[in-house]
């Protein structure tokens, strides 16, 4: 029996594939981000992994390029169907997100830093900052993997003076 149980831990252990955000800053804290399967990266329920909003949040541009920059924590890469990164944006956790990046998943180990060159949403004229949420997601497309990993991060986005 115990036997078992390990080979059940182990599996559920191995297959726990991790997505981190460096900027914006994730809701979940940043500890252990430098070792493959760090538990500050793995939330697996859309949109955000059940966090909430923080009170720390990057200020932006409307109209303007930001750099979004993420971490594949642990390898789920699939040969046969490779899976995606995406970048998207709300103006809330409720309302739909808009893809605003995405690039396919390659064989790049563990703790591999990407960085997506986006452009903030506008805001109207005269309008106080707009906070919205920025999503991070690893679709991997692998069977013995979690469908999706997400990490969520908070923003203003200023209208342009």
């Amino acid at each position: 029996m115990l036997s078992r149980f390990i080979i059940l831990f182990c599996s559920v252990h191995i297959c726990a594939s991790h997505l981190c955000m460096l900027n914006p800053a994730q809701r979940t804290p940043l500890t252990d981000i430098n070792k493959p399967d760090s538990d500050s990266c793995i939330l697996l329920k859309g949109p955000c992994g059940g966090t909430i909003p923080t009170a720390n949040k990057l200020s932006i541009v409307g109209g303007t390029n930001f750099t979004v920059i993420f971490q594949k924590n642990l390898n789920h890469f699939n040969e046969a169907h490779p899976g995606y990164w995406s970048v998207s944006m709300a103006r809330a956790e409720g309302s739909s997100f808009t893809e605003l990046f995405r690039i396919t998943d390659t064989d790049v180990p563990s703790l591999t830093l990407y960085t997506a060159t986006v452009t903030a949403p506008e805001v109207a004229t005269g309008s106080e900052p707009v906070p919205m949420v920025l999503q991070t997601r690893y679709v991997t497309n692998n069977p013995k993997a979690p469908s999706a990993f997400y990490q969520c991060g908070d923003v203003l986005v200023r209208r342009k003076d």
